[in-house]
């Protein structure tokens, strides 16, 4: 696991990570309950979230489930938003940011379309 990101605290890396670990959880939780593979299409986003972090999928995880992991993949992204970064950071500030996006845009998508 990545222990650093350029321009972040401990603090700010374990909010952001927390965040992402509880969406993964989550999303990974409508995988095992929808035999009709549709979530595999945010695996994309969330695996380039998780490589941009330095964290491993799939993790287990032992805590509440969120309602919304999107909401989650935002939240994180506007606190990675806040990240004061040198400008050798910023190209992966941005990127981490727009993964965020991406993936919680890609949940919302399959969501959305599981409810039709």
């Amino acid at each position: 696991m990545n222990n650093t990101m350029p321009g972040s605290n401990d603090q700010e890396r374990s909010e952001v990570v927390e965040l992402v670990t509880r969406a993964e959880a989550s999303v990974e939780a409508l995988e095992r309950g929808a035999p009709n593979g549709f979530w595999a299409m945010t695996a994309f986003g969330r695996y380039r979230v998780c490589e941009l972090l330095g964290v491993t999928p799939y993790e287990s995880y032992v805590g509440e489930l969120a309602d919304d992991p999107a909401g989650l993949f935002d939240e994180a992204a506007g606190l990675v938003d806040g990240f004061e970064v040198s400008v050798e950071g910023l190209s992966w500030r941005l990127a981490l940011a727009d993964a965020l996006r991406s993936a919680a845009k890609d949940i919302r998508m399959v969501a959305d379309a599981r409810d039709v």
